[in-house]
């Protein structure tokens, strides 16, 4: 199908499947294609002829951003998602820009079902212009427990970094990481947010 025939978003109603990646972060991917680069062959030497390494499978998403003409993105789409949706059950909507899809803005919200229990994310994707990807992502979930609980049984490794206004705190995950805890009813709000360039 051609890239201009797309709507300027696209519903996916597919699964998305993580394979590899770990919960822990998303890390960027240092990989070559052909692996380790080598020395320009001379006349005198032997060139032995290689494959390189068959390229990992996209994931709904990534596929969907390509389909549309998301090309200097796909990577990160492919790597947050992976990282949000690792051991769960999704769903996603993917906004599309109408025209010049690859140098401009997409964005995704997801439903994410792990343990019994519904998050919301969303993650907006940027092309920079060394052909990078900038991307901000945000997760909400309820907890039934008092933000204070949430705070030290969900987040232990996040110290407090003081309130955002009047009700809301924040835990610090570093310079681009924090957690926002938000009462809500008997229970608390959670609103992980995240920049990865």
């Amino acid at each position: 199908m051609h890239k201009n025939s797309w709507l300027h978003y696209c519903v996916l109603a597919v699964a998305l499947t993580a394979y590899g990646g770990g919960a822990s972060g998303i890390e960027s991917d240092a990989s070559t294609l052909g692996g380790e680069s080598k020395p320009a062959p001379t006349a005198h030497r032997k060139v032995k002829k290689t494959i390189p390494p068959a390229q990992p499978k996209l994931n709904g998403l990534a596929q969907t951003a390509v389909n549309s003409g998301i090309v200097d993105c796909a990577g990160r789409i492919q790597q947050v998602t992976d990282f949000l949706t690792a051991n769960s059950k999704s769903g996603a909507y993917l906004f599309i820009a109408p025209t010049d899809a690859n140098r401009r803005i997409s964005s995704a919200s997801l439903e994410i079902q792990a343990n019994g229990t519904s998050s919301y994310a969303t993650a907006s994707f940027a092309p920079g212009g060394s052909g990078g990807c900038g991307t901000l992502y945000e997760t909400v979930s309820y907890w039934a427990n008092q933000c204070e609980d949430v705070a030290k049984r969900a987040f232990p490794n996040f110290p407090p970094a003081g309130k955002l206004g009047d009700s809301i705190s924040m835990l610090d995950g570093g310079m681009y990481l924090r957690i926002f805890l938000m009462p809500a009813g008997q229970g608390c709000l959670s609103i992980k947010k995240e920049m990865v360039y």
